[in-house]
């Protein structure tokens, strides 16, 4: 397959991994309410993530089919519930940002931080990397990653952008539809994974 051919088969699937809504993009849109660049530190942090998710399907695939077993599927699940579950709380119990002090305060590197853990913890990341991250690998070559990496740079900044612009529109109505898209997203995302766990376990 010639490299531009590589190239776009890498953007759409990077963006099927990015745009859909989801936990990484509640956290990015609530992040995003306290500045641009928070909101992009997030997603810097889930798109690290992603890149270290593509290193492991590449380097320990077989060793992982080989030893993981429903017992650690099930506990990265409850895992991930506790975690999503914990920062719905956060985000439920948050006021808006009232003063540019106060979002001075907050440093990007914490969201960059929080995007990265959310990222490394989430069922759906690792699980897209096990599947259609590694098959394309191994159909495509290195301009694949890169378009797949492009098409995820442009929406963690394009996305919170938009979040921003909204801000700046209407700051009431957009926080409070990012609050409650942001706490309910994150929630039920929390509720699923506990019960994937269960379905792990017992086989339901």
């Amino acid at each position: 397959m010639s490299w531009p051919a590589q190239l776009a088969a890498g953007l759409l699937l990077g963006y099927s991994l990015a745009v859909p809504p989801g936990p990484m993009n509640a956290l990015i849109a609530a992040w995003s309410l306290r500045g641009l660049r928070h909101g992009v530190a997030v997603g810097a942090g889930a798109m690290t993530a992603d890149f270290l998710f593509m290193l492991m399907t590449v380097g320990l695939y077989d060793f992982l089919l080989a030893t993981v077993n429903s017992r650690y599927i099930a506990l990265l699940y409850l895992v991930g519930a506790a975690f999503l579950i914990y920062i719905a709380w956060r985000i439920a119990i948050s006021r808006p940002p009232q003063t540019s002090n106060e979002v001075k305060q907050e440093r990007a590197l914490k969201g960059y931080l929080l995007g990265l853990t959310l990222g490394l913890g989430n069922p759906y990341q690792l699980g897209w990397w096990l599947t259609v991250g590694l098959s394309s690998i191994n159909s495509f070559g290195i301009f694949w990653a890169l378009g797949l990496f492009a098409a995820i740079a442009t929406w963690i900044v394009s996305f919170p952008a938009a979040v921003r612009a909204g801000w700046r529109i209407n700051s009431g109505a957009t926080w409070l539809i990012i609050k409650t898209f942001s706490t309910v997203t994150l929630a039920s995302f929390g509720v699923y994974f506990i019960y994937l766990a269960i379905s792990v376990l017992f086989h339901v």
